[in-house]
């Protein structure tokens, strides 16, 4: 059996190209609809997390520090206690860097090994959540568009970004965002050329 796309031999059992992602039917069956096609699960990489969270530590060290810090030592010299000026400062502002990446590590960790990515025949279902985990679709005719992204960090370690986009806005961990991210997932160009054959064979039977 061969791709009638890009010509490449593949196995009877196939439901996609592995070269191109081509879709091998051309008319889905009347079980495609409700059968997974694909699945993607995120990957964790605690290094690109904590630099994506630098930003916001860096931030909530300063802010910490001087607000916490300066309420402290007042509290503190109007019980009596007397203390070195910057000791409260340094403290809070330590805590805030310690605790920002610790804090974030530990959320984005457990919402990734909640996170799963189902691709139907026809639409996209995925559960996602920290503590509730929310299960939302995606209609593939709602997609205008299907994009790879893959920053350095990912590449490094075999993930990528893929983007699907909406006409309309979709509510994502309580942010209106016009589409969905499916982040750090492993073998993206597979996934990705899967995912934009099923928005394409989609968008063809609604024409």
């Amino acid at each position: 059996m061969y791709c009638t796309r890009c010509g490449t031999r593949i196995g009877a059992d196939a439901v996609f190209c592995p070269s191109c992602g081509a879709p091998l039917q051309s008319e889905p069956g009347p079980r495609d609809a409700d059968a997974p096609v694909l699945t993607a699960r995120p990957v964790f990489v605690p290094l690109k997390v904590c630099l994506q969270l630098l930003p916001l530590q860096l931030f909530f060290t300063v802010w910490g520090g001087g607000f916490f810090g300066g309420f402290s030592m007042v509290g503190l010299r109007a019980l009596g206690i007397d203390v070195p000026t910057p000791t409260t400062f340094v403290a809070f502002a330590l805590l805030f860097f310690a605790g920002i990446p610790l804090v974030g590590l530990t959320l984005i960790r457990r919402t990734y090994a909640r996170t799963v990515y189902t691709f139907y025949g026809t639409r996209l279902e995925y559960h996602e959540g920290f503590f509730a985990v929310e299960k939302k679709t995606i209609d593939y005719r709602n997609v205008t568009e299907v994009s790879y992204r893959q920053g350095v960090l990912q590449k490094r370690h075999g993930l990528a970004t893929i983007v699907l986009s909406t006409a309309g806005l979709t509510i994502v961990s309580g942010r209106a965002r016009s589409g969905i991210r499916i982040v750090d997932v492993p073998d993206g160009e597979r996934i990705y050329a899967q995912v934009r054959a099923l928005v394409e064979r989609a968008g063809a039977q609604a024409a």
